[in-house]
């Protein structure tokens, strides 16, 4: 007798917890095989088709998860991130809005609402949203990182630097929070201070990458050659989005140079 949806289930969640994306994909394949009308078998489908960059077809077994569960949270979010990811800044906002609709307090949804008005350059939108975000939940970092990003790109550094401090303050932990004080400390030219915020952030999440690409910086801005030289290639070392190609290359360029100086 061959595997139950039970069985295939379990073992495509284990291979996606050990980082087999392909085998998940071919786990949770079978689960929609024996399962059809199961929403559950086609959203862990679409989050391994994801994972593993199919995101075309990832996008297809979500919207197969939600047409058969409508109320899927979950699947909605996930299908929100991908359609945002790929551009289709609309139709994450109403993923988003369904999640909204189905559970009024779920913060997190209103900051990804936030997020797509941000890259759609809606900002006070984008600052209503984050806010509301806060009013359900107003410990949530995730808020207090986003709309200390949209209060920077407004110019109000002052703001800025209250949100990201409230998140660390929250959440001394939080990676992000520490490297956007950073950058936005860079930004001023407090570079004591930038350093300080980004060591840390790498200190809690050593793959932090934009954190080693300031470092990196702001070890050039002061002819700290060495220094620059191993911030960026810790930054080439974990940097491995296809989205970061442009910068990866400008980044070689660079240590080219530096090499070649500190020779």
């Amino acid at each position: 007798m061959g595997a139950t949806f039970e069985e295939c289930l379990a073992k495509g969640i284990s291979l996606a917890e050990a980082g087999d994306n392909s085998g998940a994909v071919t786990a949770f394949g079978r689960c929609t095989e024996l399962e059809p009308e199961h929403a559950e078998g086609f959203c862990y489908l679409g989050e391994s088709l994801a994972a593993a960059g199919k995101t075309d077809e990832a996008i297809v077994a979500l919207q197969r998860a939600i047409a058969l569960a409508p109320d899927d949270v979950d699947a909605l979010i996930s299908l929100g991130d991908l359609l945002f990811e790929t551009g289709d800044h609309k139709g994450a906002i109403q993923q988003y809005k369904k999640v909204v609709d189905i559970d009024p307090k779920n913060a997190d949804a209103f900051v990804n609402i936030g997020l797509v008005y941000s890259k759609m350059e809606r900002v006070d939108d984008a600052i209503k949203a984050y806010e509301t975000a806060l009013e359900i939940e107003p410990d949530n970092v995730f808020a207090y990182n986003a709309i200390g990003d949209a209060w920077y790109g407004l110019g109000e550094k002052e703001k800025a630097i209250a949100a990201f401090s409230k998140g660390i303050e929250i959440d001394p932990e939080d990676a992000a929070a520490h490297f956007n004080l950073g950058e936005l400390y860079y930004d001023l030219e407090e570079l004591e201070e930038a350093e300080d915020e980004c060591l840390e952030a790498v200190r809690l999440d050593p793959e932090f990458t934009l954190a080693y690409l300031t470092l990196g910086s702001l070890s050039m801005d002061q002819e700290r050659v060495a220094d620059a030289i191993k911030y960026l290639e810790l930054y080439l070392r974990y940097e491995t989005s296809p989205q970061a190609e442009e910068m990866v290359a400008e980044v070689k360029a660079v240590l080219e140079g530096l090499k070649a100086e500190s020779v």
